[in-house]
């Protein structure tokens, strides 16, 4: 299959890029090789977006590649829109990849699913060579524009570029302006110009898309946009500035803390990878992002959200983390699991494991399906992130010792539970009872267990000590019939930290802290479209009170260590 020449705003012509024909083969996702060192092991890095902006040679090529795939036929294997609706709508083939199990059938109990793998333990690695396809067609581009400078500044550049990510838990948390601008300035082979910038939104090049791909009685709302939508109000109008405040602004900390707990609290795969195990996972504050970022526009949805061009940035960033999750905890893997919920080739409530086919993407050879085994680790795609340079050090312990330095420094910056030198001091304070005083402290936290099922539709909970907002679980879709019918019965899990919540109470003196969360804890149920759901009259949404006690790090390289947890169901009773 032949991509046509495209035509960027800068007037560049592009020369056709070539791919596999997708009848005789499947398009296979190699990653990006250039730049790569085999004899150091040193992989180009995905760049912070806002450090990516500031090296000019590498963001103009960028910017010009991601207008040009963004300008490519939407009927095309390899153009954004394509790329974009994998994860979603428009819930058709891609590369030949049938839907053989679950048939995208439209009904009044949930939207169709795709290809994405959302709730199961899969959702990390499912996301790492979607994200490698994207940046092997972005680099595509990149290397043709760059031979246009005759400038051996730009080939390198382009050698060693790779897609960006945007870290919304590294304090301070804001939406970067890179993002919002509708247009940017770049270096291009004739001068500096001002161009459109395509982080900014896409625009559906066939408006009004085919009724096949968007039907006209499903999410019409969405899929009768001309362009993607950031917190629109009721004119369709984005308002960007809502996804900074009061969104980042007020859950910025929540995001930090969920973050930083994956790290020091999950150590097996299970629990850090998915919001089905019953404790801290990454795929949960990365629902919030989904859902700051969307309000009721494109990202909301799972079914819309690859359209818009901040997805891959935010995925970029939740496979950053999961790379250093894995550079600290190198043994933990993928255990067999039951996923409730289905995808087009994944039957609902059956076993997944590491050899279960992340379709539709394809290794190397053109033939065989990527599995959990060959997409677990990133140099097996070409590139790194700047926190895990594995090549420079001799043992997995001293990446690991590296690692979480960095996890501490970025999102534990007033060191709590950590009483390393030049740190301040947990708030929390050290539990009288125990023999040493000096080396224990107690933690409150409060679980979250919500049906997906429980109101119809997405919704979000959102768990508050008195004004504090101190959690949010947000659910993206309800169960479709087919799951239902299949014995599907997906429940999502959040865990939050409590010490927010709790300033100026004695977190040792488990009768006063009770009684505090007693008089001041409360949480609400809201439609992702809008309405408060009445508590009273629902069912299975389960919320419990804890304490465990810690034993703080003593060093920068380390992480508290959590011990005994002991229930408190009296805060609710």
């Amino acid at each position: 299959m032949l991509i046509p020449s495209v035509s960027t705003s800068l007037g560049i012509a592009l020369a056709a890029f070539t791919c596999i024909d997708s009848v005789a083969a499947k398009f296979p996702i190699t990653g990006v090789k250039t730049g790569v060192n085999p004899k150091t092991g040193y992989r180009p890095p995905r760049r912070n977006i806002n450090d990516l902006y500031n090296d000019k040679p590498q963001f103009s090529l960028y910017i010009q590649a991601m207008n040009a795939m963004m300008q490519t036929d939407e009927n095309n294997l390899t153009s954004f829109f394509q790329i974009g609706g994998i994860h979603g709508r428009p819930f058709i083939s891609w590369d030949g990849v049938d839907p053989k199990i679950m048939a995208p059938l439209p009904n009044a109990d949930g939207i169709p699913i795709g290809y994405c793998t959302h709730g199961n333990t899969l959702f990390p690695t499912w996301h790492r060579p979607y994200l490698a396809l994207i940046e092997q067609v972005m680099a595509g581009f990149a290397q043709k524009i760059a031979k246009t400078y005759n400038s051996p500044v730009y080939q390198t550049a382009a050698d060693n570029l790779r897609i960006p990510y945007w870290d919304w838990a590294a304090v301070p948390q804001y939406f970067p302006d890179v993002l919002m601008w509708p247009s940017v300035q770049i270096s291009t082979p004739t001068g500096v110009k001002n161009v459109t910038n395509p982080l900014n939104r896409y625009k559906f090049l066939n408006h009004p898309e085919p009724e096949k791909w968007f039907p006209s009685n499903e999410e019409t709302y969405l899929g009768s946009q001309p362009w993607t939508l950031r917190q629109p109000d009721s004119q369709n109008v984005s308002h960007e500035n809502l996804i900074n405040n009061p969104g980042l602004s007020d859950d910025g900390p929540i995001l930090t803390d969920a973050v930083y707990n994956v790290f020091a609290k999950s150590s097996d795969w299970w629990n850090a990878s998915t919001t089905a195990s019953g404790g801290n996972s990454f795929e949960g504050p990365h629902g919030s992002i989904h859902f700051f970022v969307g309000g009721n526009g494109h990202m909301s949805p799972a079914s819309f959200a690859g359209f818009d061009p901040v997805f891959f940035l935010h995925h970029a960033n939740v496979d950053r983390l999961m790379d250093m999750w894995q550079a600290i905890y190198p043994n933990a893997w993928i255990q067999p699991s039951t996923t409730q919920g289905g995808t087009w080739t994944i039957y609902p409530n059956t076993i997944v494991d590491e050899n279960t086919p992340l379709t539709p993407f394809t290794t190397g050879d053109g033939k065989t399906p990527y599995t959990s085994v060959s997409a677990r680790h990133v140099k097996s795609f070409g590139y790194s992130y700047p926190d895990v340079q594995d090549w420079l050090f001799p043992t997995p312990q001293a990446l690991f010792k590296n690692v979480t330095t960095r996890v501490n420094q970025l999102y534990n910056s007033k060191g709590l539970l950590g009483t390393w030198p030049n740190k301040k001091r947990s708030s929390i304070r050290s539990v009288p009872e125990l023999e040493n005083r000096a080396t224990t402290v107690r933690s409150w936290s409060v679980a979250v267990a919500a049906p997906n099922a429980l109101v119809g539709e997405g919704f979000t909970v959102s768990l508050f000590v008195g004004s504090t907002r101190v959690g949010r679980l947000t659910v993206f879709e309800a169960p479709t019939q087919f799951e239902k019918d299949a014995g599907g019965k997906r429940v999502t899990h959040g865990e939050y930290t409590l010490h927010a919540g709790l300033d100026g109470v004695d977190s040792n003196d488990i009768a006063s802290v009770v009684k505090h969360l007693k008089e001041n804890l409360k949480w609400t149920v809201v439609k992702n479209k809008g309405g408060v759901v009445d508590l009273s009259g629902l069912e299975g949404l389960s919320i419990e009170v804890f304490d465990e006690i810690v034993t703080p790090a003593q060093s920068i390289e380390e992480f508290p260590v959590f011990g005994q947890k002991t229930s408190h169901p009296e805060v609710l009773g």
